[in-house]
């Protein structure tokens, strides 16, 4: 159709209705049917028969020829304008071949950065061989395999058959954002492979579906090429999506990016050990190991010393059998430091097969080793048996330090003590010289009055030990005393028993129970406890506890403070109140310190049997009380996380590990408060665990993402005023599954294949994935419709039939 006849008819030159070698043909798409057709050709007559019959009465004389002549074009304009009514259309096809659409959608999350172990060697060797892997660096291409990221095999294995997938199609390459933002098609034409990096925290994968579906919409698609490890945890859900291709008849092509056993790493998180300790003084070493893809795998723990910055020196080793994903397992080792010095300890794990990488398998933690020697402040109010026994006893321990002060001694008396003193020491900072203070019935007003308050503070704050042994001279003032508006005025209230006010013993009953002697009943506690260990023999132990002297006199009290351990009561049935027998020997945690009460001045008697019993208890009890602030003024426990991480919806596990069984037993309870940010705390509560008596566990959900602080004091000084505690810190960030679920979900990629005819490919099939999609060119026809009722053709009908008519009728004299 020429130029001309497109003007006449008004269609635009650029139409593809045009096109040379284009059926056309006529359609009316107002052209009556059945009974409509019938009447209008009956009207279209009439109005003929009208028109001819207005005519000859216009003018009779008229002729035929002429009237024909008037008639044809009146009927001319009517026809034009019949046609116009009719709507004519002019419809034009054409047929073309085209080369199909065939989209790749490059799942970029975060997970795809992961590399994957591939356990089974003669699969990792054909996958390696597939994707073209070359030795490198030293490296077969097998360890290369395990060691490139999911996304980058997925960019070899595609790359590598670019050129069949793009015959006879256009390739478009899409990343999970720029599949699912609007008018990115044309930009994806041209992106190269190794443009995509994976770095999105989220995977959208039904959002990306969605939109590569609505940007190829009314296009011939091939299929689409998804290549993803299947996580999909936000957004639209992805079966919904293959809904929609499913009715599109486009099938989807699955490559599984990962390995089913997903990412296997094992890392060393942490090397848990006391930072000062004793020399040849037994300790923990815990090596806390966390896995990942490696339940019920086995490994090898090694440990290995040096002091002093010398070689390195084996110190042990052990199999673990790791646990589920995330969870922290604990190896431990008995370490005996033989020097004194600075040692610094390494713990690798080995033998734990493939893994993400082996950077994290060592860590390692420094240990300062020093004497064994406590710092000890011995005060007495007088100078009793007790007294001078227990100062030369304290004089010979090679492991103590003493000094002593004997109070209403006459003046330019000497003190005793490995380092004499000329005074008691008046404020907090002399005080925090020594771990442990051995008050022996001292007159506490003689002291000063900071110093209920000083004992406070150094036992709750520094972490420093208290003895108190009961006498007949200030005791009883003692009690009785407590200012509780006074500053420390109530200081009696960190020892481990209560006195009520009003408990007094009648003459008759003091003279009764002096009478005969009395021997110490120990509690189960007491005789599990390593301070009566007189006999490393269990038997012998028993004889000679039962062979101890019995005492005559002893510091009744009410009761033991909720929450102390009692060693020993009352041997006499008869020194007993509503609580039960009299408590002689109790210990109790105030904050980091611990504080021992004895009610009874008599141990010295102990000396008949052997000097060593004597001896022995005291010095393992100082030991005990001075130990915490000799090392630092720490916690005899530590605090432990189930996970280095969690997450939101995650169940947060605590566990409180003793150092030693004793310590344990005297704080079986504790107090502890969880705070939230911005939110007040809730108390928590511990039990002892199944798996290891020398542990409290506690657990709790993380219902919300910040940092949390744990605070944990035992019970025994929870109440007891400012006193420091423990404090632990961690925090839960939102769920990032991403980083928390990075296996390959091959089940969704299972379902997404089924549901649009199409199939799963592994990183060694990719080869086969051209063959799999049939459709290459297209042959497609194209129709265009162009209306003709305003065709100017029409108008110009009309308008030079009317034009004509009435020149003629002028003519004819007819106006």
């Amino acid at each position: 159709m020429n130029r001309f006849w497109q003007y006449l008819l008004g269609i635009e030159p650029t139409s593809p209705g045009v096109v040379s070698g284009v059926d056309s043909h006529l359609e009316f798409a107002s052209l009556p049917r059945g009974l409509g057709a019938v009447t209008t050709i009956l009207g279209a007559l009439v109005l003929i028969a009208l028109i001819w019959r207005l005519y000859r009465w216009e003018r009779r004389e008229l002729s035929a020829t002429r009237r024909a002549l008037l008639v044809g074009l009146r009927m001319l304009t009517i026809a034009a304008v019949g046609v116009m009514l009719l709507e004519p259309v002019l419809v034009s096809t054409r047929r073309e071949q085209v080369r199909s659409h065939l989209a790749m959608i490059l799942d970029d999350s975060e997970s795809m950065k992961f590399s994957d172990p591939y356990t089974d060697d003669a699969k990792a060797a054909e996958i390696a061989a597939k994707v073209k892997m070359e030795s490198a660096g030293g490296k077969s291409p097998v360890a290369l395999l395990r060691e490139t990221p999911r996304l980058g095999l997925v960019q070899k294995a595609l790359g590598a058959n670019l050129d069949a997938l793009g015959r006879g199609r256009d390739l478009f390459v899409y990343d999970l954002e720029t599949a699912a933002r609007p008018g990115a098609g044309e930009s994806a034409r041209s992106r190269k492979l190794d443009d995509v990096q994976a770095k999105r925290p989220i995977s959208p994968l039904g959002d990306a579906l969605q939109g590569v579906l609505a940007a190829h919409r009314g296009q011939p698609v091939a299929g689409l090429i998804l290549a993803t490890d299947g996580r999909s945890n936000t957004g639209e859900d992805p079966i919904r999506a293959v809904q929609a291709a499913a009715r599109q008849n486009i099938p989807i092509y699955a490559i599984a990016a990962g390995a089913d056993e997903g990412p296997r790493n094992i890392r060393v998180a942490e090397v848990e050990a006391s930072p000062v300790v004793f020399v040849r003084d037994p300790m923990t070493l815990a090596v806390v190991i966390e896995a990942r893809g490696l339940r019920d795998a086995e490994a090898t723990v090694v440990l290995e010393q040096r002091a002093n910055d010398g070689p390195w020196e084996p110190a042990g080793s052990q199999r673990v059998v790791l646990g589920e994903d995330g969870i922290l397992k604990r190896s431990t080792f008995r370490i005996i430091p033989k020097a004194v010095g600075q040692y610094e300890y390494r713990a690798k794990v080995e033998d734990a097969g493939p893994e993400l990488t082996m950077d994290d398998n060592v860590a390692s933690a420094a240990v300062r080793v020093v004497r064994q020697q406590i710092r000890v402040l011995l005060i007495a109010g007088g100078p009793s048996p007790e007294v001078q026994f227990l100062r030369n006893a304290l004089m010979r321990d090679q492991h103590v330090e003493f000094a002593g002060w004997m109070q209403h001694v006459d003046p330019g008396f000497r003190q005793p003590g490995d380092r004499p003193i000329t005074r008691l020491p008046n404020n907090d900072e002399e005080l925090r010289r020594y771990d442990a203070l051995l008050l022996v019935d001292p007159d506490i007003r003689a002291m000063g009055a900071q110093w209920p308050a000083m004992i406070q503070r150094f036992i709750g704050q520094e972490g420093g030990g208290l003895i108190f042994v009961a006498g007949e001279l200030f005791s009883q003032q003692l009690f009785e005393a407590v200012d509780p508006k006074a500053p420390g005025g109530d200081w009696t209230r960190i020892l481990p028993v209560v006195r009520d006010p009003g408990l007094y013993r009648s003459e008759a009953e003091v003279r009764l129970s002096s009478q005969n002697t009395y021997s110490l009943d120990l509690t189960p506690e007491g005789r599990g406890d390593p301070v009566f260990e007189f006999n490393a023999d269990p038997i012998r132990n028993r004889a000679v506890l039962t062979s101890l002297p019995g005492m005559y006199w002893s510091f009744p009290v009410t009761r033991a403070r909720p929450g102390a351990t009692i060693l020993a009561r009352h041997g006499d049935p008869r020194m007993a109140n509503q609580n039960g027998r009299h408590v002689l020997l109790a210990s109790q945690f105030y904050g980091p310190g611990r504080t021992v009460f004895i009610g009874f001045d008599s141990t010295y008697r102990w000396r008949y049997i052997a000097e060593d019993f004597f001896d022995g208890f005291w010095a393992r009890l100082v030991d005990r009380v001075g130990r915490s602030k000799a090392l630092g003024g720490r916690f005899p426990f530590q605090v432990h996380l189930g996970k280095s991480l969690y997450r939101v919806g995650e169940r947060v596990s605590i566990g409180v590990r003793y150092s030693d069984p004793t310590a344990l037993a005297e704080a079986a309870e504790l107090t502890a408060e969880l705070e939230v940010a911005g939110q007040p705390p809730e108390p928590l509560r511990f039990e002892k665990s199944p798996d290891d008596p020398a542990v409290l566990t506690a657990a709790f959900p993380a219902q919300q993402a910040g940092a949390y602080s744990l605070r944990i004091v035992p019970a025994a000084s929870s109440d007891l005023g400012d006193v420091k505690v423990s404090t632990t810190t961690f925090r839960v960030e939102p769920p990032r599954r991403e980083i928390d679920e990075p296996a390959l979900n091959r089940t969704l990629l299972a379902d997404l294949a089924r549901m649009s005819g199409g199939r799963v490919f592994e990183l060694s099939d990719v080869g086969q994935l051209d063959e799999a999609i049939p459709m290459r060119e297209v042959t497609r026809t194209l129709e265009t419709r162009d209306e003709l009722w305003d065709a100017p053709l029409l108008y110009a009908t009309i308008i030079l039939a009317l034009t004509v008519e009435w020149v003629l009728r002028k003519l004819f004299r007819m106006v």
